[in-house]
């Protein structure tokens, strides 16, 4: 990737909140990862009821997402795009094959940066992510939205819906808010998502104030 490619990603992060960059993964390697995370779903015990399509901690199970959530291709980019060495927190593996399973609008109360990789295509008919571009700089305007209550900002003039084919990978700030509608049509729709914060301790904090009971 050439400075110039690089600097624009850059100033579209610090902007938006979020990069897209396709065909970023090869389809080999796309190929792998569902594999592998097909196989850890299969043998998982422990299921959230809340969230019945999200498999976390894959590292901890397989050592290829060990070694993908730390050394795999995503990181050095991720870098340069927050300007400091992003911390490995936890890696995920999201399906989606029911039409009631949604995330409503919500920002993550921590600094960092999150990857999330197509690994099929994605769109609005079967629950493509959404985004509301330059959220991440307006963090108490949309403190109040939670993923498990219903908010309808599909008409908002900042919203990106990111459209996505195998292989395409997003970048964004936990901070910028973000969603997944219904899966309408019943396509399989899935993606490996790695978490990666930049101050623990702050982080902690901040997290920790954003949950204060009312």
């Amino acid at each position: 990737m050439g400075e110039v490619q690089l600097q624009g990603l850059k100033n579209k992060f610090e902007e938006d909140g979020l990069v897209i960059v396709r065909r970023f993964f090869k389809l080999e390697q796309v190929e792998e990862i569902c594999r592998r995370a097909e196989a850890v779903l299969a043998n998982r015990t422990d299921c959230s009821e809340r969230y019945s399509n999200v498999t976390k901690g894959l590292e901890k199970v397989d050592d290829y997402f060990g070694a993908l959530i730390n050394e795999g291709p995503q990181v050095s980019l991720l870098e340069k795009l927050l300007g400091k060495k992003p911390i490995a927190i936890t890696s995920s593996f999201f399906t989606k094959n029911k039409n009631s399973e949604q995330i409503h609008p919500h920002s993550d109360a921590m600094q960092g940066g999150v990857i999330w990789v197509a690994l099929d295509p994605t769109s609005q008919k079967n629950g493509c992510l959404h985004f509301l571009k330059g959220s991440h700089l307006r963090e108490e305007e949309y403190a109040y939205l939670r993923p498990d209550e219903p908010n309808d900002l599909s008409e908002h003039p900042d919203v990106i819906e990111a459209t996505m084919e195998p292989g395409d990978i997003v970048f964004f700030r936990p901070t910028t808010v973000h969603w997944s509608g219904p899966n309408h049509d019943g396509s399989q729709r899935r993606g490996f998502n790695c978490f990666y914060t930049g101050d623990p301790d702050l982080d902690a904090a901040k997290s920790q104030d954003r949950h204060q009971p009312a």
